[in-house]
């Protein structure tokens, strides 16, 4: 064959390749499935607040930038939980949906839309506004219909994600030093410059309390003199609602870091025991609620106080933590009849 007839050809045939080539390669990403798109993307670092509408209730929390801590809007100063409230932002800064359903949504009522299971608003750094709705589950129960205010597009978003934030709602993310008593006390102990003042122990078999003998030798403690169980009960479910007017410092590390406050180790410590019943594996949960009171506050209206052993400095009434510390100075609950 004539060498410029087959440099010719392998010319034609390279051109010939090259176009198919590239004919494969657009035809293929033509009809490629697209990746899933976000539903919304939002820099984690741009949201200020956070409003969720279960239907039922309504919880919203609003970041404070100088500690970088979210915060209850309906509550005084309470932040929110940072174990529970962590990747919380990156979560609502984006949920993968799964497809796009339809360009526009042609009747809401089919969708659940009408009357939302869910509304999630984030309020952004530049004071817009975007609002998430989630209407009903699909037939398999693993994803729900979903749309955006303002935007026509119907889509599904996996339902685990709406889960996850409308637990913040039916399970506030509390702070651990935000608590409330739930459960059975079973033993009350006093310290005073870190010694046991005085303790009393409810003895099961004999629906008892009792004064615990000191040094304590058991856990609950037990003694032999019986005590006013009703007095105690009252006293007990009086500290379990306290009043917390919120949080002065968080966070802190060293032991010198509460000595301004005066919660520290030899500060009034009380320690309560709490029994709960686990009807699935039949097993008594002990836990305890403890709190350290400080020093009062300079407008005497409240005192600075540590609960739970949490690295947060707290403030609660005064009035409260007075009849609290009679626990430890007043008279021994002791069963005089």
């Amino acid at each position: 064959m004539n060498l410029r007839l087959l440099l010719v050809l392998i010319t034609i045939f390279s051109y010939v390749a090259i176009g198919a080539t590239w004919f494969i390669t657009n035809a293929t990403e033509e009809f490629a499935e697209p990746e899933p798109p976000f539903f919304y993307t939002l820099a984690p670092e741009d949201l200020r607040n956070i409003s969720i509408d279960t239907g039922d209730s309504v919880s919203s929390w609003s970041l404070r930038e100088e500690s970088r801590r979210w915060y209850f809007d309906e509550l005084e100063n309470i932040p929110a939980d940072l174990f529970r409230w962590g990747g919380i932002t990156q979560l609502l800064g984006g949920p993968r949906t799964q497809r796009i359903l339809a360009p526009e949504i042609d009747d809401l009522t089919l969708y659940g839309l009408d009357d939302p299971t869910a509304e999630f608003s984030i309020t952004l750094r530049d004071d817009s506004v975007v609002t998430l709705v989630l209407g009903d589950l699909t037939p398999d129960g693993q994803n729900n219909y979903a749309r955006i205010k303002d935007y026509p597009q119907l889509v599904l978003v996996d339902a685990s994600w709406g889960k996850v934030l409308e637990r913040l709602v039916d399970e506030p993310p509390y702070p651990e030093w935000y608590f409330s008593l739930n459960g059975q006390p079973r033993e009350l102990i006093l310290f005073d410059k870190n010694e046991v003042l005085r303790a009393y122990g409810y003895d099961r078999d004999a629906d008892q309390w009792y004064v615990c003998d000191i040094p304590l030798a058991t856990d609950p403690c037990t003694g032999q003199q019986m005590a006013d169980g009703k007095a105690i009960m009252r006293e007990l479910e009086y500290f379990g609602n306290p009043q917390i007017g919120g949080a002065v410092a968080l966070g802190l590390g060293e032991d010198i870091d509460f000595e301004p406050y005066g919660t520290v180790l030899e500060s009034p410590y009380i320690a309560v025991r709490v029994e709960n019943r686990n009807l699935d594996t039949n097993v008594t949960e002990v836990t305890r609620l403890t709190m350290t009171f400080g020093d009062l506050t300079d407008d005497g209206a409240s005192r600075y106080a540590v609960a739970n052993e949490t690295s947060d400095v707290i403030t609660i009434d005064s009035e409260w933590a007075d009849r609290v510390l009679e626990l430890f100075y007043g008279d021994l609950l002791a069963d005089n009849g």
